[in-house]
């Protein structure tokens, strides 16, 4: 059933409303809609003609591969659970097979078990500099011995072949992923029985190449064929994988599932400029807002953009924006499956305007010191004691990290502005006390 509904999105997928909310310096909260129309008429072959509801695995988002944080899910009869990363890539294979079954490409249960191992491959310990000696090291870790250099070379051979075909295919590269290297699999296989040694690893490696380039060749020579879907869900297996929950849902009625889950954000140093790629193309309508709620932040730039690229976005046509929010709208057949929104956060102009016209004072205030050069405490004191004390209020009045990250620099020059007052006065009172000193030391001496 699951199969079904990811080989068939757009014919269940009616509408997908996401909602991006900037709640803080380091995160951002992402909801995210999804309105399904009644199940019946494509699951008609798996369900019983008087049954009302139906418990099924549904994939409701790509999902970037990694951690899930703060994820929430709710369907039309309560809320739903997260499939387990294994049981998820058994249905991403599955869906594969059954797109290379309809170009009678038949797959053996071994190709089966690296198929949803290469799906449910996590990478957390590869990185986009791992080369090729920390490469087989890992493996050697994770096979408990040494590496054949003739099985290392089949490999690598494997690897190069699957990288040509795949890679034209992925937005952006984003490190070592097994589909293009389907050798980061074999310790995992080898645990699993899948294969007994690495003669049999080899053989099935060079028969995942072969799948690859048979479907490669069929792309080529029949355009828009099965295999061209295969390849590119292939590809982007490498950075993402289709988020499944268990629900339970009715199959003769429309109905809404409602995920939530919090994303990293990082904000550039100087510009504070950030970006968040969302899909925008799963379902026969996308809807996408952007918000910052904090009332002293405003949205300065926005933009979307190709994933890896600064070309604009084709197909995401802005409905509304002002500066707390940015709304998206896309509807067109020939539209960008995955965009990457851009944006920059700016203080509102008076809470920009205040800290740096403040450090312009004091270092004017330090400047009359050094000019002036009065030693008295008291005047020091009535000249430095109020200008210290509304430096230090700007400095610790933001209340949220995202405005105080966003005035980070105005921060710093208030806060360098203010040692300068300071260490001026303490140097100019020192200095007054010594002069003191020396004048007493000569009137005794005098008397």
């Amino acid at each position: 059933m699951t199969v079904e509904l990811l080989s068939r999105p757009l014919d269940w997928r009616v509408r997908v409303v996401e909602e991006i909310v900037v709640e803080s310096a380091t995160s951002c909260l992402r909801s995210r809609s999804l309105q399904v129309s009644p199940l019946r008429r494509l699951l008609r072959r798996h369900v019983r003609r008087n049954a009302t509801h139906a418990l099924l695995a549904m994939n409701v988002a790509p999902m970037p591969r990694g951690p899930l944080l703060d994820f929430s899910v709710e369907g039309p009869e309560g809320s739903g659970w997260l499939l387990p990363r294994v049981e998820i890539a058994e249905r991403q294979a599955l869906y594969l097979e059954s797109l290379a079954k309809q170009i009678r490409l038949e797959t053996s249960p071994q190709l089966h078990g690296l198929l949803v191992a290469i799906c449910g491959f996590t990478g957390e310990w590869i990185g986009d500099s791992l080369d090729r000696a920390t490469l087989e090291r890992y493996l050697e870790l994770g096979v408990g011995e040494v590496l054949p250099k003739d099985a290392v070379a089949a490999w690598r051979e494997v690897a190069d072949a699957c990288r040509a075909v795949l890679r034209p295919f992925l937005d952006v590269f984003k490190g070592y992923s097994a589909p293009e290297d389907p050798a980061l699999v074999i310790p995992e296989i080898l645990e699993a029985g899948v294969i007994s040694n690495f003669d049999e690893a080899t053989a099935l490696l060079g028969e995942y190449r072969e799948l690859i380039e048979r479907l490669h060749r069929h792309h080529r020579e029949h355009d828009g064929s099965p295999g061209l879907e295969f390849l590119r869900s292939l590809a982007d297996y490498a950075n993402h994988f289709d988020l499944m929950v268990a629900l339970k849902v009715p199959l003769d009625e429309p109905f809404l599932v409602k995920i939530e889950d919090r994303r990293a954000l990082k904000l550039t140093a100087l510009r504070n400029t950030g970006d968040q790629e969302l899909v925008v193309a799963d379902a026969q309508t996308n809807h996408v807002t952007f918000k910052v709620p904090d009332p002293n932040v405003r949205i300065a730039a926005f933009s979307a953009r190709v994933p890896g690229s600064p070309a604009f976005a084709q197909g995401a046509f802005h409905a509304r924006e002002d500066e707390q929010g940015v709304s998206l709208y896309a509807h067109e057949t020939e539209r960008d499956y995955r965009i990457r929104l851009v944006f920059k956060l700016a203080p509102l102009a008076r809470l920009r305007v205040v800290p740096w016209f403040a450090s312009l004072l004091l270092f004017l205030l330090t400047a009359a010191l050094l000019v002036d050069q009065p030693t008295d405490l008291r005047t020091l004191a009535l000249i430095t004691g109020p200008a210290a004390l509304g430096a230090s209020i700007l400095l610790v009045r933001e209340a949220s990290t995202l405005g105080s990250r966003l005035r980070l620099l105005a921060s710093v020059a208030v806060l360098v502005a203010l040692t300068c007052l300071t260490l001026a006065s303490v140097w100019l009172f020192v200095i007054g006390m010594l002069d003191a000193s020396g004048a007493d030391q000569v009137k005794y001496l005098r008397s």
